[in-house]
């Protein structure tokens, strides 16, 4: 079989480290990773954390976009762990999370806004 250059493969799955341990995750078990100083976190389906070794502009060009949408610059979210959005300080959006105990304030700019609803109504 041929693959064309113009198409992107995208990972099915991301290996994570948790304390001196590596693991496998399914990236549709990934809720979302975010940016704590220099460290991406990752954080699964159940609210387990565990530690990246990419940033997140390596992540967005690895993963399905359809999936996951960069909300600001310290968050990548996936679309399957969005519980649902309201108007912030008049001109931006908060995201909810299905997550137990995401105790992170997602705010997507007023640019990024107008991208986020289009991204979470799309049906692909």
């Amino acid at each position: 079989m041929i693959y064309s250059s113009t198409i992107t493969k995208r990972k099915a799955r991301l290996l994570v480290k948790k304390g001196d341990e590596y693991v496998s995750l399914a990236v549709q078990d990934i809720a979302y990773f975010y940016r704590f100083d220099t460290v991406i976190f990752v954080v699964d389906a159940s609210g387990k954390k565990f530690i990246c070794d990419r940033n997140l502009s390596m992540l967005e060009s690895e993963l399905d976009e359809t999936m996951f949408f960069r909300a600001n610059r310290q968050y990548l979210i996936n679309i399957n762990f969005v519980r649902g959005f309201k108007v912030f300080e008049k001109v931006k959006l908060e995201v909810f999370l299905r997550i137990p105990h995401a105790d992170h304030q997602i705010i997507i700019s007023q640019k990024t806004a107008p991208l986020f609803k289009k991204w979470v109504s799309e049906e692909y």
